[in-house]
């Protein structure tokens, strides 16, 4: 990592308030704020498949934001009802222009109204100083992330797309993504930025080539921790890994033995194929990854110019600007291992 891009973190880090000292207005701020890159995701999402002239996926993602991520929004509009009606209304009109007769021009513009709403929802609830800060859209741009990994392991089995509609998701909330990280491109340098892009080209290419769930899962995370170890904020796992994992376990005992023995055969093979690169995948990762892959917190390996600590509030473990470590220690934020 540069100095110059050290540095600007450096000051992101200590001129706000971060890590343990979030406080609750901020999270919420988050939670927010992420609904709504969400449904833009959505949106996206949407105009493709009326391009494509498929109704039945563009009315999916039409509904979802009214039925998934609405009532999240109008808990944060409590002050403002009219707005939250007006809200609601345009959701509501997205979902009934994109049916089966729709009429592709009426539902687009149906869109460019519904993402002026979204940005009048953005100025009533999250300060502007907020949502232009780039410690808080670094987070945005994880919990986007976060949720299309949850997406894409609803969306494959055995290499094939199983839902077509979390596939979907998944490629949409890496697009939001990446459409919020295209905005660094003037606050980091050329080599910085060059070498993210290409983290999210990898991710991109295992939605082209439907790779496992647990390499995206991998792809993903090396850019995750590129804006975690940065930004001070450990991303948050989706709120909806809980659902994906008890599918996930339904489905694994549905298994006849047989199936099951041919599975293990299948997967030790792929599991020696995708040790190196699982490994070498680790070095880049976050503290927090890390740990999820098996690593000791004691044993996380940290970057050039990052020193391990430990934090006191969970005993994990942190990669810190090293010129940073003793301020956190002094403030009892961390303590070495």
């Amino acid at each position: 990592m540069t100095k110059t891009l050290s540095v600007l973190f450096s000051i992101i880090i200590f001129s706000l308030i971060p890590f343990a000292f979030a406080d609750s207005t901020r999270d919420n701020n988050l939670e927010f704020a992420g609904t709504l890159e969400e449904t833009l995701g959505h949106f996206w999402a949407l105009e493709q498949n009326l391009d494509d002239n498929n109704s039945e996926l563009a009315l999916i993602h039409a509904t979802h934001p009214i039925s998934e991520l609405y009532d999240t929004m109008s808990g944060y509009l409590q002050d403002n009802p009219e707005f939250d009606k007006k809200l609601q209304s345009t959701l509501m009109d997205l979902k009934n222009q994109a049916n089966t007769d729709v009429d592709i021009a009426d539902a687009k513009l149906a869109i460019d109204s519904a993402k002026e709403v979204i940005q009048e929802a953005r100025d009533i609830v999250v300060a502007s100083d907020l949502s232009d800060e780039p410690e808080f859209q670094l987070q945005l741009i994880n919990a986007l992330l976060e949720t299309a990994k949850v997406e894409y392991h609803e969306a494959i089995t055995d290499g094939q797309i199983s839902e077509m509609a979390e596939f979907q998701d998944g490629s949409a909330f890496v697009w939001r993504s990446q459409q919020i990280f295209v905005g660094f491109e003037s606050i980091l340098n050329a080599e910085d930025y060059q070498r993210i892009t290409e983290l999210f080209d990898t991710v991109w290419s295992d939605f082209d080539n439907l790779s496992s769930p647990d390499d995206m899962e991998i792809s993903i995370d090396a850019i995750i921790s590129e804006f975690e170890e940065q930004s001070g904020y450990s991303s948050v796992e989706s709120s909806h890994n809980e659902e994906a994992e008890n599918m996930a376990h339904k489905t694994s005992e549905d298994k006849t033995s047989e199936d099951k023995t041919s599975e293990d055969k299948t997967s030790h093979a792929s599991d020696e194929k995708s040790s190196h690169a699982s490994e070498m995948a680790l070095s880049k990762m976050s503290p927090r990854a890390q740990m999820k892959h098996g690593v000791a917190s004691g044993d996380v390996t940290c970057r050039d110019g990052f020193e391990l600590v430990m934090k006191n509030s969970d005993n994990s473990a942190a990669c810190i600007n090293s010129h940073s470590v003793e301020k956190l220690i002094q403030r009892g934020w961390a303590d070495y291992f």
